[in-house]
C-alpha cells in the first residue's frame, strides 16, 4: 500500500514549504540586506511533481517555467521509516550552512548548494512536490526499498558561480523601498500568484494509460466493427437501403 503523502494542492503542505523557506531566509548569518520574501508558484510545483514521479535522485536537466526565465532545484530522498515531514526535509538542506563560508563563497565539504539555493536573495518563487516510490528511489543507497522523493523548484534560480547568495547588511536595507516584514522584502506585484494551466510534456503520468484510457482503446474498435457489421447485415437483407457513414 502506498504511503499517503500530500498533493501539491494541499494547503497545509504549501504553507509548510513556504514558511520553512522563509524562516531560513530570515535567519541567515551574517544578516541579509536584500532577501526577498518567497511565495508559492503552481507551475513550479507541477514541474517538481513531474520530475519526482520518475523516482530518480538526480537533477532535472529539462527545467523550464512557462513565464519565469530560469529555474533552480533541490532534491531530498528518504525511506519513510516514519511519516514524511516537510520541515525535516528542508532542514536537511539548511543544515549545509555548517559547510558554507559566506566570505569566501565556498563549501568546505560539498554539497552546500542546497542551502545556498534556499537562501538565494533574488529567488522569490518556490513550488514543491513529494512522491511515494514503491520500488525505491533510483541512485540512492536504499533503491531496493520503498521510499519517497521531495523536489522543490525555484525561480528565478540561484547558485551562480563565484556569487554570494545575498548581500550582507541590515535587514531590508536594500529592498528598494519595498515593504519589510520579518526581515524579508515584500512586493505585492512580485508576490502575486501566477496561475497557469501548464503541464510538462515529459511528465511520466501523461504517458501511462489508465483504466478509462484502456477502456476507450478497447471499446472504440469494437464499436466500429459493430457499426460496419450492422450496415453489412442491413444491406444484405435490404439491398435497396443506402447507409452513409460520415
Amino acid at each position: 500500500m502506498e504511503t499517503p503523502l500530500p498533493d501539491i494542492t494541499d494547503q497545509q503542505f504549501i504553507e509548510s514549504c513556504v514558511n520553512e523557506h522563509n524562516r531560513a531566509r530570515a535567519s541567515v548569518n551574517p544578516p541579509a540586506s536584500n532577501m526577498r520574501y518567497m511565495t508559492w508558484d503552481e507551475s513550479l510545483a507541477v514541474l517538481a511533481r513531474s520530475w519526482a514521479r520518475g523516482c530518480l535522485f538526480q537533477h532535472n536537466l529539462q527545467r523550464k517555467h512557462p513565464v519565469l526565465p530560469s529555474v533552480g532545484e533541490n532534491i531530498w530522498a528518504g525511506t519513510l521509516s516514519g511519516s514524511f515531514n516537510v520541515k525535516s526535509a528542508i532542514k536537511s538542506w539548511v543544515q549545509e550552512v555548517r559547510y558554507y563560508n559566506y566570505y569566501t563563497s565556498a563549501c568546505s565539504s560539498p554539497p552546500c548548494t542546497h542551502y545556498t539555493q534556499v537562501v538565494w536573495a533574488t529567488t522569490y518563487k518556490v513550488g514543491c512536490a513529494v512522491i511515494f516510490c514503491p520500488n525505491g528511489v533510483r541512485d540512492t543507497t536504499f533503491s531496493h526499498r520503498p521510499g519517497a522523493i521531495f523536489v522543490c523548484n525555484y525561480a528565478t534560480q540561484g547558485n551562480y558561480r563565484d556569487t554570494r547568495p545575498y548581500k550582507e547588511g541590515a535587514a531590508c536595507s536594500e529592498c528598494g523601498g519595498e515593504k519589510c516584514e520579518d526581515k524579508l522584502c515584500h512586493n505585492s506585484t512580485r508576490d502575486t500568484d501566477i496561475h497557469n494551466s501548464w503541464t510538462s510534456d515529459w511528465d511520466p503520468a501523461l504517458h501511462v494509460c489508465g483504466v478509462f484510457c484502456k477502456s476507450v482503446l478497447i471499446i472504440r474498435p469494437v464499436a466500429l466493427l459493430l457499426i460496419f457489421g450492422s450496415v453489412y447485415v442491413v444491406q444484405r437483407t435490404c439491398p435497396n437501403i443506402f447507409a452513409y457513414i460520415n
